[in-house]
């Protein structure tokens, strides 16, 4: 079983003094929901999602080697202009995640970032927004040393989940299914994975519609929402009703009804 151990890289040389690295991850819908977690960003219970092709996060990341390896350096730019709003939580991703990505303090970056739908609508615009970059670093990683795409696209999942829980959900396309459960083979609390079964013909071009009926951003965060589920009387019946919601899905998924 994969360990956080098996994603701190072996030493490499930060040997490309320049470049640019660009990728685009989907936002996506739980059919089945996590809700509450636990440290680190493990889900109190697993869930799946689909994702949604039109509504996604595009992330360009240009970097530059420094001087100064003391701190992060950073610019983000959400369409096209300067967000100083969105710093403390990049500042905190970076931190969360320099023991596995170690070149972290050794470049500057430039972040350019744009939706195709509207941010902190309540359409995981976190997910989609932590998946693209988590991408893009390790696109960057990938420079610096050699990997097979199974393990740059779990390493992805594994460090966007560290950035936005349900982001790990975002990284690849189709029905993914985030935290350990008996009926998925090889399901993990670290990332997400993807089915390893073929999804019946009826829900090859599931659809989602989205009425947007207030431009305002959401007026409660989902972190502050996980937060309530700690010594919640109903969270135990919770955990347990999830993880019964999502064996049966599954067999859903199979059979087509």
């Amino acid at each position: 079983m994969i360990s956080e151990k098996d994603f701190i890289p072996n030493p490499y040389n930060f040997s490309q003094e320049s470049g640019t690295v660009k990728w685009e991850a989907p936002s996506n819908i739980a059919l089945v929901k996590y809700w509450g977690k636990k440290q680190n960003q493990i889900p109190a219970n697993p869930s799946v999602s689909f994702t949604l092709s039109d509504c996604k996060t595009i992330t360009e990341v240009a970097f530059s080697k420094k001087e100064n390896s003391a701190h992060f350096s950073f610019d983000f730019l959400f369409e096209g202009n300067p967000k100083p709003d969105f710093h403390p939580k990049i500042e905190q991703f970076f931190s969360k995640i320099e023991t596995f990505i170690p070149f972290l303090k050794q470049y500057h970056f430039k972040i350019d970032s744009k939706n195709t739908f509207p941010h902190s609508s309540g359409i995981a615009s976190s997910a989609s927004a932590m998946a693209a970059l988590s991408l893009c670093l390790m696109d960057i990683e990938r420079k610096f040393t050699a990997m097979s795409d199974d393990f740059f696209y779990k390493k992805a999942s594994f460090l966007a989940r560290l950035g936005s829980g349900s982001a790990c959900r975002s990284i690849k396309g189709n029905p993914i299914v985030w935290g350990e459960h008996p009926k998925v083979a090889q399901s993990s609390d670290l990332f997400g994975v993807e089915l390893g079964f073929e999804i019946h013909e009826n829900f090859r071009n599931y659809q989602d519609a989205i009425l947007l009926v207030d431009v305002g951003q959401k007026q409660v965060l989902s972190s502050v929402g996980h937060n309530l589920m700690h010594n919640h009387p109903f969270a135990e019946q919770r955990f347990v009703q999830a993880n019964k919601n999502l064996s049966e899905i599954l067999d859903v998924f199979k059979s087509g009804d």
